[in-house]
């Protein structure tokens, strides 16, 4: 079911996915996509499909941003996330963000089997390696999701949150809480204010 509904979505969505890119890659040079390694269930890793929104040399400006300011590489190691982020290409890529467009292309990654709709949010390799053996193991029992509990919760939680409102979703799993992240996903993204 879940391969079904993303083939008809990736369908739907592709013109506003392309058009949104072209429009970005037009003011800010760079590849329309980019992929990164993430760990998946039973821990074998895979390739995130996300849209661009960033410039092209964010790694570049994040980095200046840490060595230059202690206090935002502490809240950058406590959430991974960057407070009226420079390396945002503009309003569109600001705007992709806040309706989620920019996850749109992960359907690709639920197609080949990578990730589920609802689920633990895919954490990067090196975010992994730094969790505990057991919440790391605890999280390999389930695909990661577009979506999912911590995701509709906190705008930017932090990675102890993010554990807490993992777990909380693979002991709870069931049809009714996956209605429940759906609901509170399309009101985040129409608000603005999802993740």
């Amino acid at each position: 079911m879940n391969k079904i509904t993303a083939a008809v979505l990736i369908v739907v969505t592709f013109p506003v996915v392309i058009v949104i890119a072209l429009l970005i890659k037009v003011k800010y040079p760079g590849p329309l996509f980019y992929s990164q390694v993430r760990e998946g269930k039973n821990g074998k890793p895979f390739k995130i499909i996300k849209m661009r929104t960033m410039v092209d040399n964010a790694t570049v400006i994040l980095n200046q941003l840490l060595k230059s300011d202690a206090a935002l590489a502490a809240s950058w190691k406590e959430t991974g996330v960057v407070k009226n982020d420079p390396r945002i290409a503009g309003a569109l890529g600001r705007i992709s963000r806040q309706l989620s467009i920019d996850e749109l292309p992960q359907l690709i990654n639920i197609l080949k089997g990578e990730m589920a709709f609802i689920g633990p949010r895919p954490l990067e390799i090196p975010s992994v390696e730094a969790l505990n053996p057991k919440t790391r193991m605890f999280r390999h029992k389930v695909l990661p999701g577009i979506t999912g509990l911590v995701q509709v919760k906190f705008r930017n939680a932090s990675i102890r949150q993010m554990i807490f409102y993992d777990r909380i979703y693979i002991q709870n799993q069931n049809i009714c809480l996956d209605a429940y992240i759906l609901c509170l996903t399309i009101i985040a993204i129409f608000k603005r204010t999802g993740a």
